[in-house]
């Protein structure tokens, strides 16, 4: 009888250890690392709007357009300065940066920096708050 209960204890602890290997090799295979993610819940955040975390959601945004494609702002001129420092402009070429942020509709800046981005075409330093204050005023 002693073995009987030995033997259906070691069956449910293969299983156990079997089972939960299993799950581990889902969960791997699912998120393509070998740590098993922690599921936290997902709260949808409506188009538009900002998780609360302002500066960096939209940081993040810019951060990803390099994987959309570019669209113009009629500032094709602006393509000379592909590859160029965001500290590397004179007061003349920023005033050019200047000028096609302020003659846009407020609501396109956010898309006017990711195409920068998407053009690799970097922002002058001088202007870089000027347009974060710009999309954070229309929310």
């Amino acid at each position: 009888m002693n073995n009987v209960v030995y033997i259906i204890c070691a069956v449910t602890l293969l299983l156990t250890f079997v089972l939960y290997y299993l799950d581990r090799w889902n969960r791997t295979k699912k998120t393509g690392s070998d740590t098993v993610a922690v599921s936290q819940p997902i709260t949808e955040v409506p188009s538009g709007e900002c998780c609360g975390k302002h500066a960096v959601c939209e940081k993040q945004r810019i951060a990803d357009a390099r994987m959309r494609s570019a669209r113009y702002f009629d500032d094709e001129e602006l393509d000379r300065f592909r590859g160029r420092s965001s500290d590397g402009y004179d007061d003349k070429e920023v005033e050019e940066f200047r000028y096609i942020l302020y003659t846009m509709r407020q609501e396109e800046v956010r898309e006017w920096m990711e195409c920068l981005q998407a053009r690799e075409i970097e922002l002058p330093d001088e202007l870089k708050e000027e347009c974060y204050s710009m999309m954070n005023e229309i929310g």
